[in-house]
């Protein structure tokens, strides 16, 4: 089976999987903008005949579902946009996510934002990976991705730099919530961007081990070093590049912040930190491993260690 009419009863069968599940909405991701046409050639098919096996016709016509057609190329926006028709909207995603789930979560953030979906919508999805075929079809309850979609919203606003320092010390610090160290639980609080300001507002608990080394977090031994160190009081300061600059820093607490009831010390240090500059702080209690994104002073996302992320 060539390419075109993989992607022809892909689309096919979402459509239908969409009409038996009674969705919402269905989404359709395409890089080249191939797969609109063909989603567009199937509908028109449909509607000459009045008669298909896609039932799923009658609702998209009764506005009872919505067809929502993704892109994050520019120029491929501007051509399937100018050639849809009232039973299709067109999205132009801003940011290239890589893996599948992060491809949907976009889809469903852009789709909340602007109404066209609810908090208690079932949304069928046709995805592939980055730059490549189609090949997946995904169910979503969107209630069960809400508190995900914010923390994915809040990536997808910050700059290439940081947003691939922030990813990748997500990474670390749910590793951290998971297995903590030596089998102990462990608490700690990374603090990225902003750097001179932080180091302004901090002092140092111990020498700094970080000191005149040019490492990033993005490396595996240097992870493995933070690993080692985390059980120390104090905070890691990380440049917005992902170099890791200082461990053991004391965060002073300037200024009212407030943050929910039965969070200690640390918390309070992240969301203070945060509040006075324009630094991203990352938490890990260790009471329970429960990681706490913080910005502007507060709590932007809290992701339990065992909770699926998929950054590539």
């Amino acid at each position: 089976m060539d390419e075109r009419m993989w992607v022809k009863k892909l689309i096919e069968h979402g459509l239908n999987l969409a009409y038996d599940i009674d969705a919402n909405a269905f989404f359709l991701f395409t890089e080249s903008g191939r797969s609109f046409y063909i989603l567009k050639e199937i509908l028109k098919k449909v509607d000459e005949k009045k008669k298909s096996k896609l039932k799923i016709l009658d609702k998209i016509l009764n506005k009872k579902m919505k067809i929502i057609v993704f892109t994050p190329n520019e120029t491929t926006y501007k051509k399937i946009s100018s050639n849809a028709n009232d039973d299709i909207i067109v999205i132009y995603l801003s940011y290239r996510e890589n893996s599948r789930y992060q491809i949907v979560l976009s889809g469903l953030v852009y789709s909340l934002n602007l109404g066209y979906i609810k908090k208690e919508d079932k949304v069928v999805s046709i995805v592939g990976p980055k730059g490549s075929v189609l090949d997946t079809i995904m169910i979503l309850d969107v209630k069960e991705h809400i508190k995900i979609t914010k923390l994915y919203e809040f990536l997808n606003n910050l700059e290439p730099n940081i947003r691939k320092t922030v990813k990748e010390v997500l990474k670390l610090a749910l590793e951290l919530g998971r297995e903590g160290r030596e089998g102990k639980k462990i608490g700690t609080i990374f603090v990225i961007g902003d750097t001179l300001n932080v180091m302004n507002l901090s002092r140092p608990l111990i020498l700094n081990p970080f000191a005149g080394h040019n490492v990033k977090v993005f490396d595996e031994d240097v992870k493995g070093t933070i690993k080692e160190l985390s059980h120390i009081d104090g905070a890691f300061i990380i440049t917005e590049e992902g170099k890791v600059v200082a461990a053991g820093r004391f965060l002073d607490i300037g200024g009212k912040v407030e943050i929910k009831k039965g969070l200690g010390a640390r918390h309070l240090a992240a969301a203070s930190i945060t509040k006075n500059t324009n630094a991203i702080a990352i938490t890990i209690s260790e009471s329970g491993g429960i990681v706490r994104v913080f910005k502007d002073g507060k709590i932007i996302a809290e992701i339990q260690p065992n909770e699926l992320l998929l950054f590539d």
